[in-house]
């Protein structure tokens, strides 16, 4: 997957975010914690997997690692992205974990 360049992040992210919210149908989260993403046939998944990804690691909101899912509205096809938090390695870096 090609990175989508940011050049003002929080401009950029909004961008991406009204993208996003245009093809989104629906977002469920499954029993084992896996987020999936429903979006309107047609679309790129994997370029929706991608700005799943951007958004979610740029609002850092949710703490722990996973692997996530966009399909289409038919559910045909789909296509996986992985989230990584960086909350760990964040602690690490600014001295909070020892």
């Amino acid at each position: 997957m090609n990175e989508i360049p940011m050049n003002s992040p929080k401009e950029d992210l909004n961008t991406l975010k009204k993208k996003f919210d245009e093809g989104l149908i629906e977002s469920l989260w499954s029993e084992n914690g896996e987020l999936m993403y429903i979006i309107k046939d047609g679309l790129d998944l994997n370029e929706y997997a991608l700005l799943a990804k951007q958004i979610l690691e740029s609002e850092g909101d949710i703490a722990h690692d996973f692997t996530g899912k966009v399909t289409n509205q038919s559910k045909t096809e789909f296509a996986r992205f992985e989230y990584r938090s960086g909350w760990f390695l964040d602690g690490l870096a600014q001295g909070e974990i020892e």
